[in-house]
């Protein structure tokens, strides 16, 4: 077999593989994709839409999820249009080799690279759960200032000392 050949066969070949892929995956999308239409449209009801999110085991909507998404969205147009319109201003205007220009730049690369979701989670464990960590060791001290005491009890050497008088 000629070279030429060796290579139509080989182009041929994979051709063959990459649709028999194409095939697959495009089968196992449309199974999810009925399962989900099929499963889903017995769920649909006005009551989906205008109810707030129960308690488990109980009906209800998801009215306060939508509610929330949208009052998100809003706020961040509401931010982000101003800030990047201002930015791509400066950009195309003012800032042809700054160093201010270079880092908008940069900010701007990251942003439109990374997927927002791990830009969230990155935000989500340096803001909350750090502040949470935070805020929870403060309500256990509030919690246990907060415990009435015993009026008359045995301190840590065993003397009965009074701590409604302040002792």
């Amino acid at each position: 077999m000629n070279r030429r050949a060796a290579r139509k066969f080989t182009n041929v070949l994979a051709l063959c593989l990459s649709g028999l892929a194409t095939v697959i995956g495009l089968f196992c999308l449309g199974a999810i994709l009925w399962t989900l239409i099929s499963n889903g449209l017995a769920g649909m009801s006005v009551a989906l839409f205008t109810q707030n999110t129960p308690p488990p085991g109980s009906s209800g909507g998801i009215l306060n999820a939508i509610y929330g998404s949208v009052v998100m969205t809003l706020i961040g147009i509401f931010i982000g249009a101003p800030i990047g319109m201002l930015a791509g201003t400066y950009l195309a205007e003012y800032g042809r080799g700054s160093r201010l220009s270079t880092v908008i730049r940069f900010v701007n690369d990251v942003l439109l690279s990374a997927p927002s979701i791990i830009i969230g989670l990155f935000i989500y464990e340096i803001l909350v759960v750090q502040d949470g960590a935070l805020l929870s060791a403060r309500r256990r001290r509030l919690h246990w200032r907060s415990l009435p005491l015993p009026v008359d009890g045995p301190n840590h050497r065993g003397h009965v000392e009074s701590r409604a008088a302040g002792n």
